[in-house]
């Protein structure tokens, strides 16, 4: 995974743990965990396909989330 893809994995990753509930130190404390345990899995599974396979997944999930909140904020009331 390059740095590019994992920055914004990371702060997807923890928005997503802002919206369960996790706030303050403890979001900075979960965008460390999820970086070192991304960067960790990377190492280890690197030449795996499935491992590309699930963080291609998990950014598109998250991606496809976003968009859809934006799109609903942005949407005129009717």
């Amino acid at each position: 995974m390059t740095t590019i893809l994992s920055v914004p994995a990371v702060v997807a990753i923890v928005e997503l743990c802002k919206s369960f509930g996790v706030a303050g130190k403890w979001a900075l404390l979960a965008a460390v965990v999820v970086a070192v345990a991304l960067n960790v899995a990377d190492y280890l599974w690197a030449t795996s396909g499935l491992y590309g396979a699930a963080v291609a997944g998990l950014l598109l999930g998250l991606a496809a989330a976003g968009l859809y909140d934006v799109a609903k904020t942005a949407a005129p009331k009717a």
